[in-house]
C-alpha cells in the first residue's frame, strides 16, 4: 500500500494573502484549525504506511513512528 499526498501543505505565507495585510482573528483561527486538521490527517496516513512504502519515500520507520506519535498542535518535523 502506498500513500502520496498531492495536496500542498499549508504555510505561514498562506496566512497573509489578504490585500489588507494582517488578517483578522477569525481568519487566523480558521487557518490554525485547518493546519491542525492537516497535521492530524498527515500523521494518521503516516501511521498507516507499511515499511516498504516508507522506504520508497525515504523515511525511516523510527522517524515515522516518532512523528506519528506527536500531538496535532506540534509542528511537523523533518522525516529524512
Amino acid at each position: 500500500m502506498s500513500y502520496q499526498s498531492r495536496d500542498r501543505l499549508l504555510g505561514a505565507s498562506d496566512l497573509y494573502t489578504s490585500p489588507a495585510g494582517r488578517p483578522g482573528w477569525r481568519q487566523r483561527l480558521a487557518f490554525t484549525f485547518a493546519l491542525w486538521r492537516q497535521r492530524r490527517e498527515t500523521r494518521r496516513a503516516l501511521m498507516q504506511m507499511d515499511a516498504r512504502s516508507l522506504r520508497d519515500a525515504g523515511i525511516s520507520p523510527a522517524a515515522a513512528a516518532y512523528e506519528s506519535g506527536k500531538p496535532f498542535w506540534e509542528k511537523m518535523g523533518d522525516l529524512r
